[in-house]
């Protein structure tokens, strides 16, 4: 996925005003691409579009279908993520 891609599809959910579906999220995912599911995930979350709970789900799957998921986020930011979904350490 090219980059402008990725950035259509991110504006097109930030514009929204309530938190996706677990199946936008999905959707979104696929979209995007394992690559980019966890900086999608990221933006999503600051952007208060994941639920309590879709968060947990997100966030594991993001960082499941990730190769290096460390190396697509830093790992402060996976960590706050799963604190904030209420999941173990990802590792």
């Amino acid at each position: 996925m090219s980059q402008a891609l990725y950035e259509v599809t991110v504006n097109a959910l930030l514009d929204r005003d309530r938190p996706l579906t677990p199946e936008e999220w999905d959707a979104a995912a696929a979209r995007v691409g394992a690559a980019r599911a966890p900086l999608l995930l990221a933006e999503l979350d600051d952007a208060g579009l994941l639920s309590a709970d879709l968060l947990p789900v997100a966030v594991r799957a993001a960082w499941d279908g990730a190769d290096r998921p460390d190396e697509r986020l830093h790992p402060d930011r996976w960590a706050e993520l799963f604190v904030d979904a209420g999941l173990p350490g990802p590792r």
